[in-house]
């Protein structure tokens, strides 16, 4: 059985707004993946790396001895 009245210059036409509005929505979510990524990974804090130039960082108040 086949599908009845196809029309293929019809169907173009008809599925012109849908298929450039779905490569739409795909570029702005690739887009906003790549701005996350780039947010992200813009600054890095490692574990364990103090954060802006040693010497501007007070050193740790002395330990409590214990008895």
């Amino acid at each position: 059985m086949s599908a009845p009245g196809t029309d293929p210059d019809k169907q173009k036409r008809r599925h012109f707004g849908p298929v450039y509005g779905m490569i739409a929505i795909v570029l702005i979510v690739v887009a906003g993946f790549v701005w996350w990524l780039q947010y992200e990974t813009d600054d890095p804090e490692m574990p364990g790396e103090t954060p802006g130039p040693a010497d501007q960082i007070a050193p740790p108040d002395e330990p409590a001895e214990t008895q």
